[in-house]
């Protein structure tokens, strides 16, 4: 061979070789995309070398797609608050001033997602019990007439009372854990700061946008619901165990929980205006939900209001067992395959909504004892 001059073979397997290095490095970056941006940010150039160096002895391997796969989804349930682990703190060792920030951002990743996993649950749980209120109403009506009237079974009339004390305890629940927070939010707002706190992206800024986006979406769900509230049976407050006025509004929020989704028929003959609101208002629910979610986490609450607001989610997740208890016990005695006839039978949409329920009360037990653990440095 003359000296400077490489055979055609030796560049082929050179280029061979940065062939197979820019596949695996691509293979290794389409895999640690399994992980969150916060954890890619701090171990993501490290992991991809690690990968490739595998990827190179081993360039498929199925166990190794599936042990990324696991640890990325568990970093980013750790990112929501629903697990504890390196995925949530993401810190070098040593670094106690970020461990402690770390914690704190765990913390509140853990009780909005707590808040959130509540909220589905009191608006579908609301669904469960405007449904029982209507049939509660109903039988009263129907007693009043001549004749033999049906009477509402044991079942329902201990569900239609049980969900009315364990929705009312929700709301009482959910108006004391939103106080801490909106005062938080409003010292936040007017505490005075530096000029790039009012930039763009300031912090203020950051608290701003989503505040401003829940009023809105609040706003919005007042007056849809109102606008709708009077088409409720028992406008007024006629036989209602609750203020007629609270039952037509909590029937009116969740009106798109409804098994006429699967009767197009059935639901051309509602009034234009109430269908447009079933449409509308899933979204106006999400948008407050996602706003409330992020105020929490962005609102720097104290040690004191976050372990107080972790004890409130305490407190909802008991309540919310008890309304699942009740739920589960109603639908046995009158769900879709009970034998005995009744005034108002349980469908597959209530067993669906149950299924909803026990799946947000999951979650919001999960985040609430990794809020507890977060704040108290576990």
């Amino acid at each position: 061979m003359i000296p400077g001059h490489e055979s055609p073979g030796h560049e082929s397997r050179e280029g061979d070789c940065q062939a197979d290095d820019a596949a695996g490095r691509r293979q290794a970056a389409r895999l640690v995309r399994w992980y969150p941006g916060r954890w890619r940010d701090r171990y993501g150039a490290e992991f991809t070398e690690l990968l490739v160096s595998d990827i190179a002895e081993r360039p498929y391997s199925l166990a190794r797609t599936l042990d990324v796969a696991r640890g990325g989804l568990l970093a980013r349930l750790a990112g929501l608050g629903l697990a504890s682990g390196s995925g949530a703190l993401a810190v070098r060792p040593g670094d106690a001033a970020e461990l402690v920030a770390a914690r704190a951002r765990h913390a509140a990743a853990s009780l909005g997602t707590l808040g959130a996993a509540s909220a589905a649950f009191l608006v579908v749980g609301a669904a469960q019990w405007s449904q029982l209120l209507i049939g509660w109403v109903w039988a009263a009506r129907l007693r009043q007439q001549p004749g033999s009237a049906p009477q509402l079974l044991a079942a329902d009339r201990n569900a239609t009372l049980g969900a009315s004390a364990a929705m009312l305890a929700l709301l009482a629940l959910a108006v004391l854990a939103a106080l801490p927070v909106l005062a938080t939010v409003t010292a936040r707002l007017a505490a005075p700061g530096s000029p790039g706190q009012h930039g763009r992206h300031g912090q203020r800024g950051r608290i701003a946008r989503p505040a401003v986006t829940l009023a809105a979406a609040l706003t919005a769900l007042v007056i849809g619901a109102r606008s709708v509230e009077n088409n409720w049976i028992g406008t007024g407050g006629l036989h209602s165990p609750v203020p007629g006025g609270l039952a037509a509004f909590t029937w009116a929020v969740t009106l798109f929980v409804s098994a006429y989704w699967a009767h197009p028929g059935m639901l051309a003959a509602f009034p234009g205006a109430e269908r447009a609101w079933m449409a509308l208002s899933p979204l106006v629910l999400v948008i407050a939900v996602a706003s409330a979610v992020t105020l929490i986490r962005r609102a720097g609450l104290s040690p004191r209001l976050a372990r107080f607001e972790a004890r409130l989610g305490l407190a909802c997740c008991v309540v919310m067992t008890a309304f699942l208890a009740l739920c589960a016990a109603w639908l046995a005695s009158d769900g879709p395959l009970a034998s005995h006839p009744a005034l108002f039978h349980a469908g597959w949409i209530n067993v669906a909504s149950a299924a909803i329920l026990a799946i947000a009360l999951g979650a919001a037990v999960q985040a609430s004892r990794t809020a507890g653990r977060a704040l108290s440095g576990g």
